[in-house]
C-alpha cells in the first residue's frame, strides 16, 4: 500500500537509530522500522531475541506517538500481549525509550490498575482485561493511533480470536483509516492470515526466517524462531528423565552466570520436578512458573531469575512466550511440547542476541510419536539429528497412552501442529478452563505414577468420570 497524504514523512536511518544507542539494527529492526515510520501497517516474522520489541516501539517514540502524558485512561500506543509477564517486560521497555507506559493484566487490583495505566501515552496488556476495560468505558480508545500485536499466533489462536478482534473493531472505530495496526511473532500460520487481513491496511511482511526445509509445512504456514542454538535429542526413560535433565542443567551451570529452562507440559509436573531438581541441583535455587501463580509470585520469579539469584526455571509454556530472561544457556523440553509453534517458542528462550545456546529435547518412548509429528512441521533449522530410534513407536506404549486411538487433550500426543482447543491465556483470570486440561493429565493414574513425579502423565482421550 502506499502511505496515504497523512502518513508521516519518513525518517532518515540516522535519525531512528539514534533510539538504538549506537547498536546496530538487527534485521527485523532494519526492515520493519522503515516500513512502520513510513505509515505502513507491518507484520514481521523472526525469531525471539531478534529485537522486535524496539523494532515496533521505536518508530511510535521517534515520530512522537505516546511520548506525552494522557488524560486518564486514554492512550496513543496500545500493545496486546498474550502474558503478564510480557506486558511488563514491554511497558519497561517503552519507559526505556522514555515512553511514559503502564500495563493493564490481570493479577493487580482494580485500583492498582488505575494507578498504573492513568496519565500513560503507551499501555501494554492481555486482551481479557484490556476489552473489560473498554467495555465498561474506563479504557478510552478515542486518541489510539498505533496498536501492535506482540506474540499475534498465540493472540489470534482459538482462545483470544474473539477478544482481539473485538479490540482491533473498536479502536479501527474509534481511530478510523489513522489507526496503524503491527504484528510482531515468532511464528505465523496461515490459519491467522484472513483475520490479519480484516483489520490490517495491506500490511507489509518481514520475513526474517531460516532456510525452509525441503518439505514445507503444510497449508503454507511460515515458523520462523530459529535461533543460533546447537539442537539436540536424547533418549531416555520415564524413570531417568529427571536425573538426565539435572546431568544437562549442572553442567550447563558449571560455570558463573547463565541459567536454564526446563519446560514440563503440566502445572502439577512443574511443581514436582522443581522440588524434585531442587534436590538434585544443590546450591541452586530452582524456580517454577506456571499459570496457577498470582502476580506476586510470578514477579518474585523473574527478579530472582534476572538477579541471578535463581539460575534453573522449570515452567508450563507460559515461560516460552516472549518472556525476557537473562542468558539462557540451555532449554530442556522434559516434555514434548503439543505443537511445533509452542516448540519454536520454548527454543527461542536461548541463543538470544548472538549468544550460543543449546536446545534440549529428552524423548520418552511414550511421546516418540507426538515428536514425530512435532518434528515434520519444524524449519530445518530448528531439528536435533535424526535418530533411528525415534522411528520405533511402540504400539502397546501408545494404546496404554491413549494415543493410538488419535491423541488428544493431556499434552497433545498423535496430534498436528494445529490447535483445536484453546491456548492457556496466562493473562486473563476470567479464562477458568485455561488449563483444566492440563490438569486432568497430570494425574497420575495407577502403575502410571512414578516417586519422583516424572511420568508422562495421562494422555490422550480418556473415559467420561462420574461427577462426586
Amino acid at each position: 500500500m502506499t502511505p496515504s497524504s497523512t502518513s508521516p514523512r519518513p525518517i532518515p536511518l540516522a535519525d531512528w537509530q539514534q533510539w538504538l544507542g549506537g547498536r546496530t539494527p538487527t534485521p527485523v529492526q532494519a526492515g520493519a522500522i522503515p516500513a512502520l515510520l513510513a505509515g505502513h501497517d507491518v507484520i514481521t516474522t523472526a525469531r525471539t531475541g531478534s529485537g522486535k520489541t524496539l523494532a515496533f516501539l521505536i518508530p511510535a517514540a521517534a515520530r512522537g506517538i505516546g511520548m506525552t502524558p494522557a488524560r486518564g485512561m486514554r492512550p496513543e500506543v496500545l500493545v496486546v500481549t498474550p502474558t503478564r509477564e510480557l506486558a511488563v517486560q514491554i511497558r519497561d521497555v517503552a519507559r526505556d525509550l522514555g515512553m511514559p507506559a503502564g500495563r493493564i493484566t490481570g493479577g493487580i487490583t482494580p485500583n492498582q490498575t488505575r494507578t498504573e495505566a492513568s496519565g500513560k501515552g503507551v499501555i501494554a496488556g492481555t486482551p481479557g482485561r484490556l476489552k473489560d476495560l473498554i467495555t465498561r468505558g474506563e479504557l478510552s480508545l478515542a486518541g489510539l493511533r498505533y496498536v501492535v500485536l506482540d506474540e499475534a499466533d498465540e493472540l489470534l489462536s482459538l482462545g483470544f480470536l474473539r477478544d482481539v478482534g473485538d479490540i482491533l473493531r473498536l479502536a479501527r472505530q474509534a481511530a478510523g483509516e489513522s489507526l496503524q495496526v503491527a504484528m510482531a511473532s515468532a511464528t505465523f500460520p496461515a490459519a491467522i492470515r484472513e483475520v490479519a487481513e480484516r483489520f490490517m491496511r495491506s500490511p507489509q511482511r518481514i520475513d526474517i526466517a531460516p532456510a525452509r526445509p525441503a518439505a514445507a509445512p503444510a497449508a503454507g504456514d511460515v515458523l520462523g524462531g530459529a535461533t543460533g542454538a546447537t539442537h539436540q535429542l536424547r533418549h531416555t526413560t520415564r524413570e531417568a528423565v529427571l536425573d538426565l535433565a539435572a546431568e544437562h542443567a549442572r553442567e550447563a551451570l558449571r560455570l558463573p552466570g547463565g541459567c536454564v529452562v526446563i519446560f514440563c507440559r503440566t502445572k502439577a509436573l512443574v511443581k514436582r520436578r522443581a522440588e524434585r531438581l531442587g534436590e538434585l541441583l544443590p546450591g541452586e535455587t530452582v524456580t517454577a512458573l506456571q499459570g496457577n501463580m498470582d502476580q506476586k509470585k510470578r514477579e518474585r520469579t523473574m527478579d530472582l531469575l534476572r538477579s541471578g539469584a535463581s539460575r534453573v526455571l522449570v515452567a508450563t509454556d507460559i515461560a516460552g512466550r516472549g518472556i525476557d530472561l537473562p542468558e539462557v544457556r540451555l532449554v530442556i523440553h522434559m516434555d514434548v511440547a503439543a505443537t511445533a509453534e509452542d516448540h519454536v517458542h520454548r527454543s527461542g528462550r536461548t541463543a538470544r542476541a548472538g549468544r550460543p545456546g543449546v536446545n534440549l529435547v529428552l524423548l520418552i518412548p511414550e511421546q516418540r510419536e507426538l515428536w514425530r509429528t512435532v518434528r515434520r512441521s519444524l524449519p530445518a533449522a530448528l531439528q536435533p539429528p535424526l535418530t533411528p530410534e525415534e522411528g520405533q513407536i511402540d504400539r502397546a506404549i501408545q494404546e496404554k497412552q491413549g494415543q493410538g486411538r488419535g491423541g488428544g487433550r493431556g499434552g497433545g500426543q498423535g496430534r498436528g501442529p494445529s490447535r483445536s482447543s484453546p491456548p492457556r491465556d496466562a493473562a486473563a483470570p476470567n479464562r477458568p478452563h485455561a488449563e483444566q486440561g492440563q490438569k486432568r493429565a497430570a494425574k497420575p493414574q495407577g502403575s502410571q505414577r512414578t516417586d519422583a513425579g516424572t511420568g508422562a502423565g495421562r494422555v490422550g482421550p480418556q473415559p467420561a468420570r462420574r461427577r462426586r
